[in-house]
């Protein structure tokens, strides 16, 4: 047989397209909310560096 004719014989593969999740918009919008709010805390519990060590007099 021909290349041809052998690649007509064989039978089409089946293969199931992978849907990612749904991501909508609220859980979007839920997901920025929590980190922003995560950077809110680490901020928060970071110390305030002292200004007058900054300064070269």
């Amino acid at each position: 047989m021909s290349k041809k004719a052998l690649k007509k014989q064989q039978p089409a593969k089946n293969i199931a397209a992978v849907v990612p999740p749904a991501f909508g918009y609220e859980e979007m919008l839920a997901e920025l909310e929590a980190i922003v709010v995560d950077a809110g805390v680490k901020q928060t519990d970071r110390p305030v560096p002292d200004k007058t060590a900054l300064s070269r007099d």
